[in-house]
């Protein structure tokens, strides 16, 4: 009996040795006897003054695991894929303290929030924020940075397309860009100064499109019922610029911004039924400014249409014809084929000053216009002898 217990021995230790390994482990069909590891999270996030502190870095240890990750533009942190365990979390950032210093937790099934910090800057400054501006891939000089916030300044991005805003506290600054005939992307900043500098504040600027107008109209004589070339006509306002009316008396002003302006026309001899014009462009062109001429004297120097006029020719120290007839508000133009000469309205050697055209050089031409009904007798300021009539009838 003895050997035969001693032959099964071995046999019998195995099947206890098997029978205490089940019981460790469970005796249920389900599978529900031992522990299961459930990945989890702790989040939360890092203030400063009232705002989330983007760069902080959050360490996490536990007993099997130490890892940091760093808060984003909101402050906001997560650590993930954590076994229910003990934590502790601790904040980190040059020349800033935390509260509190560091916290304890717990995981034990579902993931932990709000696990939150604030900061306090220990280093005082000054600190400054800078950046650059650029548009099409290049820098852009001349950008109007203005800084608003825990205080304010201006300035301008220099030469390489850089600014630097200097002398800061911390506290939360916004800085917006702005320049003539721009956009911006992002239309500002807003960046918060917490115990350090910040830089690489950058910018995009594009190019608007400039979008230009015009003012137009004529000046017509109440004598003629025609239009008034040679009429000056000032624009002032947003722009200043002069035009001069044409043969048809018609003028225009053009690449005109919007905003106000105000029209002026001016001429020796007239006045006008409207001294002046306001107007002012929204995003169209405006036609239709127009004037009424009134003829102050009897005749008057006009540009010389291209047509329709009483022709006299200068030549050999005599006008040809010297004695023309034309109808009221008829042009009469002098050519000169010879030396210089004047055409000057009065009996000779007298002026009455009714006309004159100033010295008319060799292959010049010039006109006038006679508005009323009478005989006008003229001569040459130069060579007196030489003398004219025209007759209005």
């Amino acid at each position: 009996m003895r050997k035969i217990l001693f032959a099964y021995l071995p046999a019998l230790l195995l099947l206890a040795f098997l029978a205490m390994i089940l019981v460790a482990c469970g005796g249920d069909d389900d599978g529900g006897g031992g522990p299961v590891a459930v990945p989890n999270s702790i989040s939360g996030q890092v203030t400063w003054n009232g705002s989330g502190l983007s760069g902080v870095h959050m360490k996490l240890d536990g007993a099997t695991i130490s890892t940091i990750v760093t808060t984003n533009a909101s402050g906001n942190y997560t650590f993930t894929g954590l076994n229910n365990g003990s934590y502790t979390l601790t904040p980190n950032k040059p020349d800033v303290t935390f509260n509190p210093t560091s916290s304890p937790q717990t995981v034990s099934g579902p993931g932990i929030t709000g696990v939150n910090f604030a900061a306090t800057a220990t280093k005082a400054g000054p600190f400054i924020i800078s950046g650059s501006v650029s548009s099409a891939g290049s820098g852009l000089i001349g950008v109007t940075m203005t800084l608003t916030g825990a205080s304010s300044a201006t300035i301008t991005t220099d030469p390489y397309n850089f600014f630097e805003f200097s002398g800061l506290a911390n506290g939360n600054y916004t800085v917006t860009p702005s320049k003539t005939g721009f956009t911006f992307s992002p239309t500002s900043s807003t960046q918060t100064v917490s115990g350090a500098d910040l830089t690489g504040v950058t910018f995009t600027a594009t190019p608007v499109q400039a979008v230009t107008h015009s003012i137009s109209g004529n000046v017509v004589s109440v004598a003629t019922f025609s239009g008034v070339p040679g009429v000056t006509m000032a624009l002032s306002g947003t722009s200043s610029d002069n035009a001069i009316t044409d043969a048809r008396g018609d003028y225009t002003f053009t690449g005109l911004a919007n905003g106000t302006y105000t029209i002026t026309p001016s001429r020796t001899g007239l006045t006008f039924g409207t001294t002046s014009s306001t107007q002012t462009l929204i995003g169209l062109d405006i036609t239709g400014v127009n004037f009424t001429a009134i003829p102050t004297q009897k005749s008057f120097n006009v540009l010389c249409p291209a047509s329709g006029t009483t022709n006299v020719t200068i030549q050999d120290f005599s006008f040809a014809p010297d004695n023309v007839t034309i109808s009221p508000n008829g042009i009469v133009k002098w050519t000169n084929t010879g030396t210089t000469h004047t055409v000057t309205g009065g009996p000779s050697p007298i002026p009455n000053g009714w006309f004159s055209t100033g010295n008319i050089g060799t292959g010049a031409s010039t006109c006038i216009q006679f508005l009323d009904t009478g005989t006008y007798d003229y001569f040459c300021t130069i060579h007196p002898s030489m003398i004219g009539k025209v007759v209005v009838q």
